[in-house]
């Protein structure tokens, strides 16, 4: 329900803006107020904002809130740096609900002429595509086992990773995000009878967009994607 978006980058500062979606499952309406706080990658309060919102009776809203950060400290390859947004919903009895949302700042271009740049400068990407399995463990997801698995990658060069074929662990996004690795974040590659979906585009599609939506908004905040 946070979104984090960093819509104007220079060296001296960033404009950070925060998206608190609100829901109230209550039958009376809410008066609250939404505080936002903001650490750098060492853990220091840069920049902190509140504004208040009142939602209806099992209604929801949004609120939308801008800070500024000064010297920001980029997200990238060899320097991911990973700011936090601690997001806070209070009413006059005090907090109700916390999130914290961990982004980077950064600057992303694909350009028809020279590729992809990262904060300003061209980066060749060098990918692999692995799918979810870790070898002998299977298919549930293991932590150590995966940061091992994108540290052999990377020592082999790879500095980008296509999640074949199915949306990938959060972790795996958590992990990436730390070691400046990008993401090709892949929802499914085929829905027909190759896939042994006898029933095709009709056994698929009443859902497609819906777990879609839930993709993006799940990983929308990594700056690794």
């Amino acid at each position: 329900g946070t979104f984090v978006t960093t819509p104007a980058i220079s060296d001296s500062r960033a404009t950070v803006r925060i998206q608190t979606a609100l829901e109230n499952h209550g039958a009376a309406a809410q008066n609250v107020t939404v505080e936002i706080t903001l650490l750098d990658p060492n853990g220091k309060t840069v920049a902190t904002s509140s504004k208040p919102g009142a939602i209806a009776a099992s209604g929801a809203t949004l609120v939308d809130q801008q800070l500024l950060v000064a010297n920001p400290q980029r997200w990238d390859l060899d320097k991911p740096n990973l700011y936090t947004a601690i997001a806070t919903l209070r009413n006059e009895t005090g907090a109700l609900d916390q999130e914290k949302v961990t982004f980077g700042i950064r600057t992303l271009q694909f350009t028809a002429n020279d590729g992809f740049h990262l904060n300003g400068r061209r980066v060749q990407l060098y990918g692999v595509n692995l799918h979810h399995d870790l070898g002998a463990l299977g298919a549930a997801f293991n932590l150590r086992a995966m940061q091992r698995q994108l540290e052999i990658m990377r020592d082999m060069g790879v500095n980008a990773l296509r999640t074949s074929h199915n949306a990938p662990a959060p972790e795996v996004l958590d992990l990436c995000d730390r070691m400046g690795i990008f993401v090709w974040d892949e929802a499914f590659d085929k829905w027909n009878a190759t896939a042994d979906n006898l029933k095709g585009p009709a056994g698929v599609l009443p859902h497609a967009e819906r777990q879609l939506v839930n993709l993006v908004q799940r990983d929308r905040n990594h700056p690794s994607v």
